[in-house]
């Protein structure tokens, strides 16, 4: 009970240190883990109280997020906003989550309404389940297997999209052109033969290089170029941001769109956040679990350190 508080109470430390605009992300991304699909940051001016919008078990949901310290609630008005925003975006359910607690008017305000309240002993216990849904050995193979079919689906496009291509223009100009040879015939089979009969009774004629003919002379081993060892790439499972810094607080650079391929460059130390190239060029840190990495890929990432 003591190490299950001690618990608690370091991740209430570590989501109070994170700006509103960083606990909406955290928010996302645990969404994620639990499972939701759909993820989608809305957060800024005129989101009608909702911050963020998804999927869970095909029930679509907007989310607003309350970074608050444990010595405000909630009000009961933000309630309110959000069962106005539920309607106004037509969306079937609504969650609001918030790091502190609910006042007994906004348990009233969510009653008979289809708004979940989330405050912040059940944020916690939500956050430790993700954990060990990430721990889950069949939730990984399953996660793996998701993986490795995409990774498979993308090897095959671009495999039939080559083959395609060949088959219209033909090879390369520079490829040189096939020469059949026919069989070498055996020696048995010469000697059978008329021909063979009479060729070997005959002398074989010699012949004797004239010393004005100037000899072959062996052609020097071309040496070939080391390749270049591949970037690894992968596909984006679900959009995020790329950031200067491999934490929650780094700039914002760019975005990584569902669907994309990047190019792994490399992974923070606790293999949290991999250094990665968008299909815009923005090199920068993603979280990796925006991507859909194909097993032990990021293993044979360098570790980068800026």
């Amino acid at each position: 009970m003591i190490r299950q508080a001690r618990q608690r109470s370091l991740v209430r430390k570590e989501l109070y240190a994170l700006t509103p605009t960083e606990f909406e992300e955290r928010v996302l991304l645990l969404l994620q883990d639990l499972g939701w699909s759909h993820l989608r940051l809305r957060g800024g001016s005129g989101d009608r109280g909702v911050d963020l919008e998804g999927e869970f078990q095909g029930t679509r949901y907007v989310v607003q997020c309350k970074r608050y310290h444990h010595n405000k609630s909630v009000s009961p008005s933000a309630v309110r906003d959000l069962v106005g925003a539920l309607h106004i975006q037509k969306a079937d359910r609504a969650l609001l989550v918030t790091t502190s607690s609910f006042t007994p008017q906004g348990y009233a305000e969510a009653r008979d309404q289809a708004v979940e309240l989330w405050d912040g002993a059940i944020l916690g216990q939500k956050i430790s389940e993700a954990a060990r849904l990430r721990e889950d050995p069949t939730r990984r193979q399953a996660v793996q297997r998701r993986r490795l079919a995409t990774f498979i689906t993308l090897v095959m496009i671009n495999g039939l999209s080559v083959l395609s291509a060949f088959a219209i223009a033909g090879p390369p100009s520079s490829m040189p052109p096939t020469i059949r040879t026919a069989p070498t015939p055996s020696p048995e089979s010469v000697a059978e033969s008329p021909l063979g009969r009479t060729a070997s009774s005959l002398p074989l004629p010699t012949q004797t290089p004239s010393p004005e003919e100037p000899q072959p002379t062996a052609l020097p081993t071309p040496t070939v170029a080391p390749t270049e060892r591949p970037i690894p790439t992968t596909t984006v499972f679900n959009g995020g941001n790329v950031r200067a810094a491999p934490n929650m607080r780094g700039t914002v650079l760019d975005q990584v769109h569902a669907g994309e391929i990047v190019e792994l460059l490399g992974r923070s130390a606790d293999g949290n956040w991999l250094y990665i190239r968008n299909p815009r060029g923005q090199v920068g840190w993603t979280h990796r679990t925006l991507l859909s990495l194909t097993t032990g890929v990021d293993e044979h990432l360098e570790v980068v350190t800026l």
